[in-house]
């Protein structure tokens, strides 16, 4: 479907060139819920508008439904973009359009009637939970309201592909998750394929089926979403789970209360990560009974990434240290991986890190 190919985009300046994206290459089949994480000048958003050319890259190759677009003609250009609808953080809407207006607008070139045009605006506008806002202006609606007449502007040409640009950035919680929902909806009733650009690991886990961490321009891990959760290889891409799990909240309020851990001298505290069955089974009160371990649970979670049950345990882990690694050897042949952690004071403050690690940041 969208095929990115060893893409470099490189901007000149008078004292040295920049290397937005440097050779980046993404395929994204029909139907996936693509994302593409990094934190701000990670060059994600440089990379999306390599999709539809409107960043022509320096180098590379664009595919997309099967089609060279750096060899089309700009007259064939125009005709493939209208595939490709866009979304955009701050709505882009035109404020001196009501919210059919604005739809309408981008039916501006088709050859489809002036009744047609008003059946599409309004089929649109229902689509997106909107239809009683026709006569509406911008000004006089919530920003997850003005992104939904975004989304059905963005659809007003039948796209095959839908990119969003931090398209949530500028909401709050409840009206991201909104929003999310609707995409996830349009993709499944339309076979619509999304490629989603964000800086929360959260939108990733709500809604994406596949996902590419960037930094500095590079693609740095990518894979589905499952995948990348349970076996994450990047500490960026670590980084960004810790937060998107709450994990690194968890570890912050641990390590500035200490007497939540309530360690003795040979306590272990250790992360353990469940996938699939085994957050089914009871292998923490297994602990006890086959090795006389006892387990206090400090923080607890469990995702369900597309059917598949993730979860995550901090815990300290009690018992003689032979008893312990018996523990922790059970608890790998049932396929659930263990950190183990330490309680550590740098520069006067706290922090709960994982234990051998090569740095501490």
């Amino acid at each position: 479907m969208i095929e990115l190919k060893n893409i470099d985009v490189q901007f000149k300046t008078k004292s040295k060139e920049i290397y937005a994206v440097q050779d980046v290459s993404i395929q994204i089949n029909k139907g996936d819920i693509f994302g593409i994480v990094g934190y701000s000048g990670a060059g994600k958003s440089t990379l999306v508008r390599t999709i539809n050319l409107l960043q022509r890259p320096t180098n590379g190759s664009v595919r997309v439904s099967g089609k060279q677009l750096l060899d089309l003609s700009p007259e064939k250009l125009r005709q493939e973009r209208k595939k490709i609808g866009m979304i955009f953080q701050h709505f882009n809407l035109m404020n001196a359009r009501t919210v059919s207006g604005n739809v309408h607008y981008a039916l501006r070139s088709s050859p489809l009637s002036d009744k047609q045009k008003n059946e599409k605006v309004a089929e649109l506008l229902e689509l997106v939970g909107l239809a009683d806002k026709h006569d509406v202006y911008p000004s006089q609606l919530s920003g997850g309201q003005k992104q939904r007449v975004g989304i059905a502007r963005s659809l007003a040409n039948d796209p095959e592909v839908l990119l969003c640009d931090e398209a949530t950035s500028a909401l709050d919680p409840k009206t991201t998750l909104s929003i999310l929902e609707l995409l996830k909806d349009l993709n499944e009733k339309l076979n619509l394929t999304i490629v989603i650009i964000t800086h929360e690991m959260e939108v990733i886990k709500e809604v994406c089926n596949k996902v590419a961490v960037m930094e500095e321009g590079s693609v740095v891990e990518q894979g589905d979403v499952v995948s990348i959760f349970t076996d994450p290889q990047n500490p960026l891409t670590q980084e960004f789970i810790n937060t998107a799990t709450h994990i690194d909240q968890a570890l912050e309020k641990l390590a500035k209360h200490p007497s939540l851990l309530n360690l003795n001298r040979e306590d272990t505290i250790a992360r353990l990560s469940f996938v699939g069955e085994s957050t089914n089974e009871p292998l923490i009160s297994s602990l006890y009974s086959k090795f006389a371990v006892s387990t206090n649970i400090l923080y607890g979670n469990i995702e369900i990434l597309h059917d598949t049950p993730i979860g995550n345990l901090i815990v300290v882990l009690n018992g003689t240290t032979s008893q312990q690694q018996q523990a922790i050897h059970f608890l790998e042949s049932q396929s659930v991986t263990v950190q183990q952690l330490e309680h550590i004071h740098i520069d006067e403050k706290a922090k709960v890190v994982p234990l051998n690690r090569k740095q501490v940041i």
